[in-house]
């Protein structure tokens, strides 16, 4: 009993020894992180709209970050801007489509790139 009082006196000031500096190393690091995941979602771009469009690259990309109010909205004009790019998706589907057998992606579908990013990192959900 009194060893397990000593062990986790010893592991509790071993704790907050350790947590200043980690803190400091992740507050470096995080932008580290940050910049190459914002890279890695730029290449996706870029190889989406060259796989999508093919050659010459002739393209813009942009970050949007609207409203939660304005978002069907956005989606209703850009599908309207960028219809003409993409034949295969001249309607929006609102309704799935179930068929038996039939696997598809659950991910959505634009006549345009579209990647998410998540910036509300430090918001809990």
């Amino acid at each position: 009993m009194r060893a397990d009082k000593e062990e986790m006196n010893r592991l509790s000031t071993d704790k907050k020894k350790q947590f200043g500096p980690l803190v400091r190393w992740l507050k470096v690091n995080f932008s580290e992180a940050f910049i190459a995941w914002i890279h890695i979602k730029a290449l996706r771009v870029f190889v989406e709209s060259v796989l999508r469009y093919g050659l010459p690259v002739n393209f813009q990309a942009m970050l949007l970050q609207p409203n939660k109010k304005s978002v069907k909205k956005l989606r209703e004009v850009l599908h309207e801007l960028y219809k003409h790019l993409d034949s295969s998706a001249a309607a929006i589907i609102d309704a799935p489509m179930d068929i038996p057998g039939l696997n598809l992606s659950q991910q959505e579908y634009y006549p345009y790139v579209y990647y998410k990013i998540d910036c509300n990192l430090l918001e809990f959900k």
